[in-house]
């Protein structure tokens, strides 16, 4: 199998490119998902630097912001493999650059739970370990689907999609509809237990941390409905046709990824606060 990739600068030249398979439409959608793919790369940045000047000494939040900035860069790939090329039953580069994008995209969600588990279960190691087994075997089978979908069947049939249920047949991931892979859609299941988490220890936060975390959660959940709706080579016919929803998700998660970032530094600088606070009464008794 041959790489196949769009050539950015052919863009110089009249579209369609004879034998590229990929039209006008498709090339504008994908070079604005690919742009648009740095803004993981340019918020793991900031969200490692602002952790590293508060001193924050949580490595598994810095684990979290690098696994994301890679998972920036391998959806780049994805996005820049020639979807004129996609067969469904072949191996081809799209396929095989969208396993790897998923991967990681898998990743990140497990990364980002574990965290959080990490967070909240700080005190109670046993009950972390369990739930972090638990969450790895709900990726691991997320991966092994994946594996499957794109190793053995050479195709990722949308079946989480509006054409499936109003037709029973699954279109093809050719980018030119919305709709997930049942990896795809694994991938939003793994994230689901960090709503347990979050929904038991909502209580117990600081005002601050409950609204920043709200926010985040409704960023996601935009992000999520609006990727959900339009394809990846889908140019949407409303905003004068300058509306492309696959590039909007990449720049919302961007917004999420930092406001985890300032939801981990307000969580310590109340602990900070907390403990200079449950402090004070002994040095004045003193």
């Amino acid at each position: 199998m041959s790489l196949n990739f769009i050539d950015w600068l052919s863009f110089k030249d009249i579209f369609p490119v004879a034998g590229s398979g990929t039209s006008l439409a498709e090339f504008c959608a994908q070079y604005s998902d690919v742009q648009t793919n740095w803004c993981y790369t340019i918020a793991g940045l900031i969200g490692i630097i602002i952790l590293l000047m508060k001193k924050n000494k949580k490595w598994y939040w810095y684990a979290f912001l690098i696994i994301y900035m890679i998972m920036s860069v391998t959806s780049v790939g994805m996005h820049t493999a020639n979807y004129g090329e996609f067969v469904r039953g072949q191996m081809t580069t799209k396929l095989l650059m969208s396993y790897i994008d998923m991967s990681l995209t898998e990743y990140v969600a497990w990364s980002g739970v574990c965290c959080f588990a990490f967070e909240f279960y700080e005190a109670n190691k046993k009950k972390r370990n369990i739930f972090l087994i638990t969450e790895t075997a709900i990726m691991l089978a997320v991966i092994i689907t994946l594996t499957i979908e794109v190793f053995v069947l050479h195709d990722r049939p949308l079946y989480i999609s509006k054409e499936f249920f109003t037709t029973g047949v699954a279109p093809a991931m050719d980018g030119k509809t919305g709709g997930l892979s049942i990896a795809e859609f694994g991938c939003f299941l793994t994230a689901v237990p960090i709503l347990y988490l979050l929904i038991s220890n909502f209580k117990s936060m600081e005002k601050n941390e409950k609204a920043i975390l709200l926010l985040t959660i409704g960023t996601f959940l935009v992000a999520f409905i609006d990727t959900s709706i339009w394809g990846d080579n889908e140019i949407a016919n409303f905003a004068l046709g300058n509306y492309q929803g696959h590039s909007i998700w990449h720049m919302l998660g961007a917004i999420a990824e930092l406001e985890v970032v300032f939801w981990v530094d307000t969580r310590e600088t109340n602990k900070k606060l907390k403990a200079i606070k449950a402090k004070q009464p002994a040095d004045i008794a003193a």
